[in-house]
C-alpha cells in the first residue's frame, strides 16, 4: 500500500495543496483513498478530493474523460462534450483537465468561462447540440467534495445504460497514462471553446416561460445562493416576478469553502440559518436559498415571531396541489415523483385526475420519464417532476432538477396562497385536513472508510435476511425489495431498474425505505406515518425515527 500510495503522490507532486491534508490522515483512512475506484452513483462520481484511485483528483478526473471519450468516439468520430463547473475549490482545474483529456483525443470541448449552475449545463447540451455534458460539481456536499457527472444529448443526467457503458470503458485506462494536452494549446487549436455568456439568458427565459403569471408583488423574501452559482439567475427571475427582496450578503460571492456553512444543504437548518435570521429581521414571508451548483431549494416560512423550514416533501405537496388546482392541466397530465417522496403525492394526483408515476431514486430517472413522453408526442402533458431531497422541475427546457424554476414556483404558490389569506403553513394544514395527516423523516446515518463500507453491505444483507417485524411498535406487512427490479409505482406497466433498496410497508399505510446514498457515504431511512391526527401521525414518525436509527446503524 505505502508503495501505491506513493506513486498517487509522486504523480501529483505538483498540486501538493489540494491533497496536503492525505498526508496526515490515519491509516485507515489512506487504506480507503486506495480500496477502490470512484465510480459512478445516484450523480454521477463524487467523492473526498485527495490522492488516491478512490479520491476525486486531476488524474481520476482525467481517466473519468479518457473513458467518457473512448464511449463517445465508439458510435462517433467527432463528438463535442459541453463543460462546466462550480464554485468549488479545483473545480474549475478539473474542467481543464477534462478538456485537456478529451482534446488529447480528438474530442471537441465546448467550455464554460466561469462557474455556473448544474440546471445551466442541461439545458445547454441541447441547445448548443452537444453529444455529451460534464460538470464538475458535488452539488450540496460538503467542501472537501467534488464531483465528475455526466449528462446525455437532451440535458439527462447519465442513465444507468450510459453509466455503466462509460464505467466500462475507464476501466481499460489506467490513471497514469492518461494524456492530456496542456488546456491553452487546445484552446488554440480549437479543440476547446468557450461556450457564449448568452446562453445564461436564453436559460432564464426559458425558465420564466414555465411561470404560472401569478402576481407576487404581495410578497417579499431573502434570497441565499449559499456561495454558488445561483446568484444571477435567480435575482434576475426575482426582479422579474416582481418580488421583493433581500439578500444574505455574506453568502452572495463565490467561495468553494463555504465559510458560514460547512454543509451548504438547503434541507438543513444549519445552512439555511442566516437567511431564516435575515427573514425574521425584515419580516419577510419567506426565506430562500439554492445550494451551489443551484439545482435545489430550500424554503422556509416565517409565522409568529419564528421561521419554520419546510422539508422537500412538504414543498412537493405544495407544488403539485398548486399546479393541480390553481392552474389549467394538459388533457392527460402526468407528474413524476421518485420511491422515497410522500405517499400524500398519490393522493393528490389521483383527485385531481393525474397520472402519478414513481421512479427510483435520482432524478435522472425523472428526465427518462420525460424523455418517454417526449418520444410519444406527449411532453406538454408534463406537469411537475418532484423528489424529496428538494429537487424539483417544471417543463421540459431541461432534464434534471432547477433550483431556480423551484424558487420561481415557491413565489408563486406562497403569493397566490397570501392572496387567500394564508401562509404556506397553513396551506400544508389544508392539504392535510383534506387528504390525511402523512408526515415523513429522512434518517441518515454516516460511515467512513473500507470498514465502513463493508459494514454498509452487511447492514443491507442483515435486512434482507431478517427485516423486523416491527418499527416504531408498527407491524411490518410487506417487505419490497428491489435489488431485482420492481413494477413501477403508478405504471406497473414499466419496470424499475434493480436497485438497494428495501420497503417496508407496515400497518395504517405507515412505510419505511432503507438505501444506501448513491452520493455520499451514508445509510438513508426514509420514514412516512399516517394518523388520524396530526398528533397521532408526528407521535408514530418519532417512534419510527428511532428505530429507523437503530436500524441504520446496524
Amino acid at each position: 500500500m505505502t508503495n501505491e500510495w506513493r506513486r498517487w503522490e509522486d504523480a501529483l507532486q505538483a498540486d501538493v495543496e489540494p491533497w496536503e491534508e492525505d498526508r496526515a490522515r490515519h491509516e485507515s483512512e489512506r487504506a480507503d483513498a486506495l480500496a477502490c475506484d470512484v465510480s459512478f452513483g445516484t450523480g454521477g462520481i463524487r467523492a473526498l478530493m485527495g490522492i488516491g484511485p478512490n479520491r476525486l483528483n486531476r488524474l481520476t478526473v482525467a481517466r473519468a474523460s479518457a473513458g467518457l471519450a473512448a464511449h463517445l468516439l465508439s458510435t462517433n468520430p467527432s463528438p463535442t462534450v459541453v463543460i462546466a463547473y462550480d464554485t468549488r475549490r479545483h473545480s474549475a482545474d478539473f474542467a481543464r483537465v477534462a478538456a485537456g483529456a478529451f482534446a488529447a483525443v480528438g474530442v471537441r470541448t465546448i467550455v464554460f468561462s466561469k462557474p455556473c449552475s448544474t440546471p445551466l449545463l442541461s439545458f445547454a447540451v441541447p441547445t448548443l447540440a452537444a453529444d455529451a455534458g460534464v460538470v464538475l460539481t458535488a452539488s450540496h456536499n460538503p467542501m472537501e467534495y467534488n464531483g465528475y457527472k455526466v449528462y446525455g444529448p437532451s440535458g439527462d443526467q447519465a442513465t444507468d445504460d450510459l453509466a455503466h457503458a462509460v464505467q466500462a470503458k475507464i476501466r481499460e485506462f489506467d490513471p497514469f497514462d492518461v494524456p492530456i494536452e496542456p488546456f491553452d494549446e487546445a484552446l488554440r487549436r480549437g479543440m476547446v471553446t468557450w461556450v457564449d455568456e448568452r446562453i445564461e439568458d436564453e436559460y432564464v427565459r426559458a425558465v420564466l416561460a414555465q411561470s404560472t403569471r401569478v402576481d407576487c408583488s404581495n410578497i417579499s423574501v431573502v434570497y441565499s445562493p449559499l456561495n454558488g452559482c445561483g446568484l444571477k439567475p435567480s435575482q434576475m427571475v426575482l426582479e422579474k416576478l416582481g418580488v421583493r427582496y433581500g439578500l444574505v450578503e455574506t453568502q452572495c460571492s463565490p467561495d468553494g469553502t463555504f465559510p458560514t456553512c460547512p454543509k451548504p444543504n438547503p434541507e438543513l437548518p444549519a445552512a439555511m440559518g442566516l437567511a431564516m435570521q435575515q427573514a425574521l429581521e425584515e419580516e419577510a414571508d419567506l426565506a430562500l436559498a439554492n445550494d451551489p451548483d443551484a439545482d435545489r431549494i430550500g424554503v422556509a416560512v416565517r409565522r409568529n415571531g419564528d421561521m419554520r423550514l419546510l422539508t422537500g416533501d412538504e414543498v412537493g405537496l405544495l407544488l403539485l396541489d398548486f399546479l393541480c388546482n390553481a392552474h389549467a392541466l394538459p388533457a392527460q397530465p402526468v407528474a413524476i415523483t421518485t420511491i422515497v417522496s410522500s405517499p400524500l403525492l398519490d393522493v393528490i394526483a389521483r383527485d385531481a385526475g393525474v397520472e402519478l408515476r414513481r421512479t427510483l431514486t435520482g432524478f435522472k430517472y425523472i428526465g427518462e420519464q420525460i424523455n418517454l413522453l417526449e418520444e410519444q408526442g406527449r411532453a406538454d402533458d408534463f406537469v411537475v417532476g418532484v423528489e424529496e431531497s428538494c429537487g424539483y422541475l417544471r417543463g421540459t427546457y431541461l432534464r434534471d432538477k432547477d433550483g431556480v424554476v423551484a424558487l420561481m414556483l415557491a413565489c408563486e404558490v406562497a403569493a397566490w396562497h397570501k392572496r387567500r389569506g394564508k401562509d404556506l403553513l397553513e396551506a400544508l394544514e389544508e392539504l392535510y385536513e383534506r387528504y390525511g395527516h402523512v408526515v415523513s423523516k429522512q434518517v441518515s446515518v454516516e460511515v467512513n472508510g473500507v470498514d465502513g463500507r463493508n459494514e454498509l453491505a452487511k447492514l443491507m444483507e442483515r435486512l434482507r435476511t431478517d427485516a423486523p417485524k416491527s418499527v416504531g411498535g408498527l407491524a411490518v406487512g410487506t417487505v419490497y425489495d428491489y435489488v431485482s427490479g420492481a413494477p413501477m409505482p403508478g405504471d406497473p406497466s414499466q419496470k424499475l431498474p434493480p436497485a438497494n433498496v428495501l420497503q417496508l410497508d407496515l400497518v395504517d399505510d405507515c412505510r419505511l425505505i432503507v438505501r444506501p446514498s448513491g452520493t455520499e457515504p451514508k445509510v438513508k431511512a426514509y420514514c412516512f406515518a399516517r394518523g388520524k391526527t396530526r398528533e397521532q401521525a408526528n407521535a408514530r414518525l418519532e417512534s419510527m425515527e428511532v428505530d429507523a436509527r437503530k436500524l441504520a446503524h446496524g
